[in-house]
């Protein structure tokens, strides 16, 4: 297993960092969850962070640690929508040029978003093509390549979620959060078990992307088979020499994995709570129709990652799965 060395001391400092970019969003007790699954269900709504998701914390984080060259020379990172749309408010607010490779799907609403932060948008065939892509422009220009959870600056980040949990909520049982490449699982992971090892992490990936669910069962990381998923920004393949990955091993209590109905049924759940929430925002909710019942006197914290949706996406997913 690889070492690491991502302290709750470093997470703490990067809360401090990008406190003033940020916002601590509110961590709310769901009457609509709680009363279903009779327990007390609370929701951190990263739907409600700048930029519509969690993700402009790490790009935050790292954008804070460059130096003036560094700055002067840019940043740029392939992203399904939200990890882009998070650099490129990070590197507005700090001067930085941006430039973000996007598979030709992407999502309109946050195309509109990016191109609102002034962000350099290039497209490409599918997201492994638009990293790839990535990875080799940023050798060659000089330019700082950003991994949407590759990066230790990124992991920290997502550990702050879990700093402002424990703040509102300091008798937690269960954090709830949804994972893709694991920067925010990660982050949260090595938070919560160095603050009390006792609070439980159960991390929510797709069925149809069950890369890290895959890895975590066999102990190792090894082909998956993939398959495209309404939450894009959870599935694809992920490096597999991510330093997520045995961090998560090491302190994850559970990972289950949901399918595009449950995603699907978890939105629709989401609006009656008045909230429009993304496939990818919504995984850790989705779980609820397999744990619910096991919550049952436990605190239960949700983290709900995104919002950033187009209506006219949003519609069609739903009447697709009526």
């Amino acid at each position: 297993m690889k070492k690491f060395s991502i302290t709750l001391q470093d997470i703490i400092q990067s809360h401090q960092k990008i406190q003033p970019y940020i916002h601590h969003t509110p961590l709310e007790y769901n009457e609509v969850l709680s009363q279903l699954y009779k327990t007390d269900i609370f929701l951190k709504l990263e739907n409600l962070q700048i930029t519509g998701s969690f993700k402009a914390r790490g790009s935050l984080n790292k954008l804070l640690t460059l130096d003036e060259i560094e700055r002067q020379r840019g940043v740029i990172a392939p992203s399904a929508g939200n990890h882009g749309i998070g650099l490129a408010y990070a590197a507005k607010k700090l001067n930085v040029p941006a430039h973000v490779y996007l598979p030709k799907d992407a999502d309109q609403s946050k195309i509109q978003a990016l191109k609102n932060y002034g962000a350099q948008l290039s497209f490409f065939e599918t997201m492994e093509d638009a990293r790839i892509a990535a990875i080799n422009t940023a050798h060659e220009t000089g330019k700082t390549f950003l991994s949407a959870y590759n990066d230790p600056s990124v992991i920290s980040a997502g550990g702050t979620v879990a700093l402002e949990i424990i703040e509102d909520l300091a008798d937690v049982d269960v954090v709830i959060t949804c994972l893709g490449g694991g920067g925010l699982t990660a982050g949260i992971c090595l938070a919560l078990k160095s603050i009390n090892p006792r609070i439980e992490v159960w991390a929510i990936e797709p069925k149809n992307s069950p890369s890290i669910a895959t890895w975590h069962d066999q102990g190792k990381v090894t082909n998956v088979e993939l398959k495209t998923s309404i939450a894009e920004g959870l599935s694809g393949p992920i490096d597999p020499e991510t330093i997520t990955f045995p961090i998560i091993h090491q302190y994850i209590d559970r990972i289950l994995t949901v399918s595009e109905e449950e995603i699907v049924k978890a939105m629709k759940l989401m609006v009656e709570c008045q909230y429009i929430v993304e496939p990818s925002g919504v995984a850790g909710v989705a779980a609820l129709s397999q744990c619910g019942n096991e919550l049952k006197g436990l605190k239960t914290a949700i983290v709900v990652t995104g919002r950033n949706i187009s209506w006219s996406r949003f519609i069609s997913i739903v009447q697709k799965w009526r």
